[in-house]
């Protein structure tokens, strides 16, 4: 892993721009039994769009209108997961996602890497907010955006014109100036 630029480090995990090689351990995550069958990327596997779907992901990346960073764990292991900000409709306001592979569940690293990825939305990129949202169903990622500090959001305003959310979301959101009150001291006081 010398030749790969690492943009940002956690303790455990280092976090790199996505690259095509990355598909692998997407599809390889995806395919495993213990991912949910209900979510958005298991879905795109099934119609056979999900590498059509990652593609797009990575040219929004050179666009600059999304952050794709995969997780490499630190002891070597290569893309365990990725977390990534894409620009809503609404200026300086990013949606976060992310995935990881079922086998590294439990352990923390989606909370830790994806406070590093808001970290950097706040204090490199031009982010204002974030907004993510999960499946109500889905309490193992509802617990995860509330640990990194979002907010649930009632009467949520569309971000691309086509009517609210659907009622079987729980979305949420952190302002940067929320973000710099709740963290920004342990972070060293970035403004």
């Amino acid at each position: 892993m010398a030749d790969t630029p690492i943009l940002i480090s956690t303790d455990r995990c280092w976090l790199r721009a996505a690259s095509a090689s990355d598909y692998a351990a997407l599809d390889a995550a995806i395919g495993s039994p213990q991912f949910p069958y209900e979510l958005p990327l298991a879905d795109l596997k099934r119609r056979g769009k999900l590498q059509a779907w990652f593609e797009s992901m990575l040219a929004l990346s050179l666009e600059g209108r999304a952050r794709v960073f995969s997780i490499d764990l630190a002891g070597s292991t290569r893309c365990v997961g990725q977390v990534s900000l894409m620009q809503r409709d609404v200026p300086a306001s990013w949606n976060l996602s992310y995935w990881l592979h079922p086998s590294c569940w439990g352990a923390g690293f989606a909370v830790e890497a994806a406070q590093a990825v808001i970290r950097y939305g706040f204090t490199a990129m031009a982010v204002g907010e974030v907004w993510a949202g999960a499946a109500h169903w889905n309490q193992r990622s509802i617990r995860t955006l509330d640990k990194l500090g979002l907010q649930p959001v009632e009467n949520t305003p569309p971000s691309n014109g086509a009517g609210s959310a659907p009622d079987d979301l729980h979305i949420c959101s952190l302002s940067r100036e929320r973000w710099l009150q709740t963290w920004g001291e342990s972070e060293g006081g970035l403004a």
